[in-house]
């Protein structure tokens, strides 16, 4: 569609100039005179001649009125397939999306979407979180944009490097790698990390002998959708409230309960405060499940009251959305408490 944009564009702009050049040999006029015969011409608005034509101005003005008849017919003939095409808003569309690629950040980008790819957009989609979707193939992804009209997306291939460029990789909070393929998911990982070294890149594996070579292409976490449904189901056999309770947590809508993780800022008022100055519980409401100490691979269950908080730490913590969005606000120190 954009080549025949341009190629119409680029017809009425050689016609313009050539007639501008035209009269200027033939007739001798200057640039502004040949410039409005040319325009008044193609037009055909019928206002009068600039200056009397000579035999071969008006051969020239004839050949002028029919070329310019052709291009306008060829517009208006553009023009009306788009409208009954339905791809001009289509094409208005993709131009908007572009302008707001551009200006995105602190967004996650999710490559592919089929069926899981589908669900990760549903649950980033409910949270109301920045996402861009690549997706190549049309037919899914008109289906994807039935249901979720307002997303960003990229109809093109994940694994090439413009295409990640395009989704505003280098400003992007994460990637979610979730093609069909463990191949494809591979190759995107790669190209990713390849792009942005500090990407955090959540990777989907089908086959889990996958799950390494993922891990090795520089994937910072890979689940296996088998391997976490085998232990689900073995988890709701064993112990069936614990599996309630976390459905609760991680799905009621009801009870609007999250499982939530903050990063203390360095110019947060918490850092150098222990917990039980903080006073979580009891000021915000949140249950603290967990503190990983800045720099630690290792998570401290349950802290103590007499834990310090430091730079960087990662908070875990069990509450509503409202709680979260004041422990937010704290850990980045844009409000004291």
């Amino acid at each position: 569609m954009e080549l025949r944009l341009i190629a119409i564009l680029l017809l009425t702009i050689g016609m313009i100039f050539g007639g501008v050049i035209g009269y200027h040999i033939i007739e001798g006029w200057r640039f502004l005179d040949s410039l409005y015969m040319t325009i008044i011409t193609i037009t055909t608005v019928g206002f009068q001649e600039v200056y009397p034509l000579s035999s071969n101005g008006r051969i020239f003005t004839i050949a002028l009125i029919i070329t310019g008849v052709f291009i306008v017919t060829l517009t208006i003939s553009y023009i009306v397939t788009l409208l009954a095409e339905g791809q001009l808003g289509q094409y208005l569309k993709r131009r908007e999306i572009k302008l707001e690629l551009k200006k995105v950040e602190n967004h996650y980008i999710i490559c592919g979407c089929g069926v899981i790819g589908e669900e990760v957009l549903a649950e980033f989609d409910k949270i109301h979180e920045k996402i861009v979707l690549i997706e190549e193939d049309q037919s899914v992804l008109d289906e994807i944009l039935r249901i979720f009209p307002n997303i960003l997306f990229i109809k093109g291939n994940a694994t090439r490097e413009e295409i990640l460029r395009e989704a505003g990789i280098e400003k992007a909070k994460a990637l979610l790698a979730v093609a069909e393929s463990d191949e494809e998911n591979v190759y995107i990982i790669l190209t990713a990390r390849y792009i942005n070294p500090h990407l955090r890149i959540v990777a989907r594996a089908i086959a889990s002998d996958a799950i390494e070579i993922m891990k090795r292409a520089g994937a910072n976490y890979v689940l296996c959708p088998q391997k976490i449904g085998a232990l689900r189901m073995a988890s709701a056999a064993l112990r069936p409230q614990v599996t309630s309770l976390l459905d609760v947590i991680l799905k009621s809508e009801t009870l609007n309960l999250t499982l939530d993780e903050v990063e203390v800022q360095s110019n947060s008022p918490m850092v150098n405060k222990k917990l039980k100055e903080l006073d979580l519980p009891k000021k915000i409401g949140l249950i603290v499940v967990a503190i990983k100490p800045h720099g630690s691979p290792i998570f401290s269950f349950n802290p103590s009251i007499e834990t310090e908080i430091e730079a960087h730490d990662v908070i875990i913590a069990l509450g509503r959305v409202h709680q979260f969005t004041e422990l937010h606000q704290m850990a980045s120190g844009s409000i004291m408490k």
